[in-house]
């Protein structure tokens, strides 16, 4: 019960973070209720810092997203000034009330200045997100990773899936892959594929289906929710759960595709599995653009049912570049789970980031095995890895969290994965306790996803209490950090506000020629280090805005001392530790430090008196607090009432009141009662019947002929008060049917003065002991077959009877409880079907032996041909085949044994086309004849050689002045006088013909010069 003033919030989708004093809790609100304002100042402080971080970068673009105050439209004033530079397209944005998308002709470097209403912006570019890559390293057991009994690494090390399919197998639980596609009809994925909810954002369509070999998706689906116990295959960590892909990664994307994609069917979906994420070489620095906060806003506090989507995104592959995970902006955000790997010893893969950000492991690659699951063509891989197989691991087991619980929000997912963690590698340096007593690592986050342990957590899990988040807003720092490795530069900042940790984020903003050098950590009042950076290879310019991210202090107290310190590790670059912003998100922490329901300013002299640091000041086992609020006794003294019991005694014992020494007003002290009389301190003690006996001696205080000695009878009365009821009885056989009166009163109903209750002739007792019939129902023979109904099996059909004979007919005709016993061995019209099998299974005429009338024996259709006997089989082509044995029964020259001929049919039914057969070659070419000049010109014109030929599939080369051209007809310019020699072949695959000869080649004196032309036709009239 919260006793004390705090502001406290709730933060939805599309709402105002405002940045205010420090140490200050402020309420957001969606803007989307709120028709008038809009615009910067109404955005979640992750959306706003998504803008500043782009405002301080050089960019440009043909398409940006404009923050402005105008809700509903956009002055024309400001649509005019930015036409002249190109703007040929305005539209809203659905989900953010006054962001607006303009397009321009070409990419621009936005000039905000020019319009005093433009807020902030955001380029739409677009960008490759890559799948996580899957190290290439050497169907149920195969799967190790779901159940490890030692056939791969170390027994037990696995997500104990086992653990937990007794409980959920993820029945009416929806996982959205978002990958590079998924093949939908793969065997062991379509019986629980969601075709109607599917897209595919990278063709705009509904078929997800991946192309170019993209298998990422469809392996990532398998690990999740392919179908297990069908016989196929192997099986998913929620084998029964619902799916569907989204294909987004395969192309380049942009803010809007990527908040769409994980927007898409909000409605619907409870799990979004992410495999994917920005470039694992160390060098990258990338987070989601406003549209994509904004999407995983809206799926945490609106998605299913405002109890929000369940994100998981891959931690990282890039261990080897020295990448941290977080500097990936996706796995890095609080709305999503990010991820680990180990292998099967338990230890760190190779490839797995480290990062405070990192809530979970999970097994995959990188050891002895890799991970078996789906793959394209509906086959299966077992080489699938990294923290793209985690991952939906891990989405997996959270579908059978819901599934045993429905109810559970994003964030009790999170707590229960956070206490159900296995703790691997235990000898890792890296594990340390934090202040609420949680196991912690880089590496491993609180260790290793336990299926078995998170599903019964999730049985009786009680959801938490509402969000409470606080922000120290912008701190501005404006300092130089020493190039020094052994100076840190720290700034510290104290919260006075108790929250009980889940998350904390540190906007960190500082200039730099090579990030790289920068480490960063975040130490907490409880002295927990959260590593945000790292010294790496990063020669990348500046921390721009960027939120880091950590769930190490989960469950620590917010109050105290909060210190972030950062180092440059290396020389000679520098730069300057601009500002930072601590944001902290869980619930609100009350402190009541002995734990007795009272908080300590309402203990002590100013309050009740009690000592804040002994929840029990009085020592009569009730709680200060209980005391207070509950049992409204004295905490100060044991016996409230004076009545010598202690009132921890009469609340929980007696149920007595302790502010009352007689609490039910009879005169006779509690303490009396509970010690003296024996009686009951809450009634009032009388004698209601009488009968000189108190209730607490009478055993029936209304009825003044039952007390204690009373005369029994039998009537089922305890007259004597003795806790027996109707004893001797059971001695007694008064009318000596067999029977005694107990029995016959208690049991049998019948009448103990009668031998022969329902008259029918039998005592009671051979009735109930003989016949074992009902003695109060007459007995007779219903159908009159000389059999009693206890005899006969069926009193009502006269044909029925122990003696009849057994008919084929489906009933048991003489009682034997055998049916139609007998016709398993006869066959009535030797057909080879036994009269059973023709008359059960077969539903055949067990006195016919044709019963379709196809000439054939009903028992040869059944074990011969295979055929059913009650349809009539067919030769439709008379080629002396039935229907059933010929592939063709349409075609006359196709049956079993043709002999095949090359027609690409399979012309002998043997499921083969052409088999040994070789395609046969043309005929060779024969040149026919060819069209070649044996005189020609220098003129310029060109001079056209061809040739005739016949044969088919045949390439023509001319070969002219050792030059080579191509063609059945070719054109050539000479340019000297000279003797030209030419080949020319034809070739195909049955050979090749030739031929050659010479062109004489002489000046065109057309073109010779003035005055020379007679010497020069002289001299070509000589050549």
């Amino acid at each position: 019960m919260q006793r004390i003033s705090l502001l406290v919030f709730l933060l939805l989708s599309s709402q105002c973070f405002v940045v205010g004093a420090m140490g200050s809790l402020s309420p957001e609100k969606l803007t989307a209720e709120d028709e008038e304002h809009c615009g910067f100042e109404t955005f979640s402080r992750n959306i706003q810092i998504a803008f500043e971080r782009s405002m301080n970068e050089y960019q440009s673009s043909n398409s940006w997203l404009i923050s402005t105050p105008f809700c509903e439209s956009l002055p024309q004033s400001m649509i005019s000034t930015y036409q002249s530079l190109g703007l040929v397209n305005v539209e809203s944005t659905p989900d953010i009330s006054g962001i607006w998308q303009f397009d321009f002709k070409e990419e621009i470097v936005f000039p905000g200045s020019l319009d005093e209403g433009i807020q902030a912006w955001y380029p739409l570019s677009e960008w490759i997100r890559e799948s996580r890559y899957t190290p290439n390293d050497p169907r149920f057991s195969d799967q190790w990773h779901l159940e490890n009994y030692g056939q791969s690494g170390s027994s037990g090390e696995d997500a104990n899936l086992t653990g937990a399919w007794d409980i959920a197998d993820g029945t009416g639980v929806l996982i959205s892959v978002v990958d590079d596609g998924v093949e939908t009809d793969h065997p062991d994925l379509s019986p629980n594929y969601k075709t109607s909810l599917d897209y595919d954002y990278c063709g705009n369509d509904n078929n997800p289906n991946p192309s170019n070999g993209d298998s990422h998706g469809t392996n990532s689906a398998g690990v999740a929710a392919a179908i297990g116990d069908n016989g196929i295959g192997g099986t998913g960590a929620a084998m029964n759960a619902d799916l569907i892909g989204i294909r987004l990664i395969a192309c380049s994307l942009s803010d809007t595709r990527e908040a769409n994609a994980l927007g898409h069917s909000r409605s619907e979906i409870d799990i979004s599995s992410n495999s994917w994420g920005p470039s694992d070489d160390g060098q990258t620095l990338q987070g989601p653009g406003p549209l994509l906060l904004n999407s995983l806003e809206k799926n945490v506090y609106e998605g299913r049912d405002g109890k929000g989507i369940i994100i998981t995104l891959a931690g990282g592959n890039g261990r080897a570049e020295d990448d941290n995970s977080n500097y990936d902006g996706y796995a890095n955000s609080r709305f999503t789970i990010g991820v680990a790997a180990v292998t099967d010893w338990g230890g760190q893969s190779w490839y797995s980031e480290d990062g405070a950000n990192i809530l979970i492991a999970a097994p995959s690659n990188g050891g002895e095995s890799g991970i078996t699951t789906t793959d394209l063509n509906d086959g299966y891989t077992n080489s699938f890895g990294g923290t793209s197989s985690a991952t939906p691991l891990v989405s997996g087991v959270v579908a059978l969290m819901l599934d045993e619980n429905p109810d559970l929000t994003w964030r009790d997912v999170q707590h229960i994965l956070v206490n159900s963690a296995r703790k691997n590698d235990a000898s890792d340096s890296d594990w340390n306790l934090n202040g609420a007593g949680h196991d912690i690592n880089h590496k491993y986050g609180f260790g290793v996803v336990d299926a078995g342990l998170a599903v019964h957590l999730s049985t009786d899990w009680v959801n938490i209490d509402q969000e409470m988040n606080w922000s120290s807003g912008q701190m501005i720092v404006n300092q130089q950090i020493p190039d020094d490795l052994n100076a840190w530069t720290s700034k510290t900042i104290q919260v006075n506000e108790s929250i009980s940790i889940e998350s904390v984020e540190v906007v960190f903003d500082a200039d730099h020629d090579y990030r790289g050098d920068l480490e960063i950590k975040l130490t907490s009042p409880s002295g927990t280090e959260s590593i945000l950076a790292e010294s790496h290879s990063d020669g990348g310019n500046d921390y721009n805005q960027w939120i880091f991210t950590s769930v190490r202090h989960w469950d620590e107290d917010s109050e105290g001392e909060w210190t972030l310190s950062v180092r440059d590790t290396d020389s000679p670059d520098t730069g300057t530790w601009n500002s930072w912003e601590l944001m902290m998100h869980g619930t609100e922490l009350i402190k009541d430090a002995d734990g007795d329901g009272l908080l300590d300013n309402e203990e002590g002299d100013g309050g009740y008196g009690t000592d804040p640091y002994n929840n029990d000041t009085d020592g009569d086992g009730l709680l200060d607090g209980y005391e207070i609020f509950n049992s409204s006794t004295n905490p100060l003294s044991n016996d409230s009432d004076m009545d010598l019991l202690d009132d921890f005694v009469e609340i929980n014992l007696h149920g007595t009141n302790p502010m009352n020494n007689d609490t039910d007003g009879d005169l006779i002290t509690d303490w009396d009662e509970i010690y003296v009389t024996f009686s009951n301190t809450l009634v009032f003690d009388k004698d209601e019947d009488m009968d000189s006996w108190y209730w607490f001696s009478d055993c029936n205080d209304t009825n003044p002929n039952i007390y204690p000695n009373q005369t029994e009878l039998l009537n089922g009365i305890d007259e004597n008060c003795n806790d027996l009821i109707d004893e001797g009885f059971d001695a007694m056989d008064t009318d000596n049917d067999g029977i005694n009166d107990y029995n016959e009163y208690h049991i049998w109903k019948t009448n103990h003065l009668d031998e022969d209750t329902d008259m029918d002739g039998l005592n009671d007792g051979d009735e109930a002991y003989l016949y074992l019939t009902n003695p109060l129902v007459f007995d007779n023979d219903s159908d009159g077959d000389g059999f009693y109904w206890f005899q006969d099996c069926n009193d009502s059909e006269e044909r029925i009877s122990p003696d009849a004979s057994e008919q084929l007919d489906g009933i048991d005709n003489n009682c034997n409880e055998i049916i139609d016993e007998g016709f398993a061995e006869l066959d009535s019209d030797n057909d080879g079907l036994s009269d059973y099998e023709e008359y059960y299974l077969y539903k055949t005429n067990h006195l016919d032996n044709d019963s379709d009338k196809d000439t054939l024996l009903d028992g040869k259709e059944v074990y011969v041909f295979k055929s059913d006997p009650l349809v009539a089989n067919f030769d439709n082509d008379t080629d002396a085949y039935f229907d059933f044995e010929d592939c063709n029964d349409s075609n006359s020259e196709v049956y079993p044994n043709q002999e095949e001929i090359w027609n690409q049919i399979d012309d002998d039914c043997d499921m083969m086309i052409d088999e040994n057969l070789t395609e046969p070659l043309p005929d060779p070419p024969f040149i026919l004849s060819t069209s070649t000049p044996l005189e020609t010109k220098t003129n310029g014109n060109g001079t056209t050689l061809s040739v005739n030929f016949t044969g088919d599939e045949s390439e023509v080369r001319w070969t002219i002045d050792n030059t080579t051209y191509y063609g059945k007809t070719v054109t050539i310019n000479f340019d000297e006088v000279k003797v030209s020699s030419w080949v020319v072949c034809v070739e195909n695959r049955g050979g090749s013909a030739c031929t050659q000869g010479e062109i004489s080649v002489s000046e065109d004196c057309v073109s010779c010069p003035e005055g020379n032309q007679d010497d020069l036709r002289g001299q070509d009239a000589n050549s």
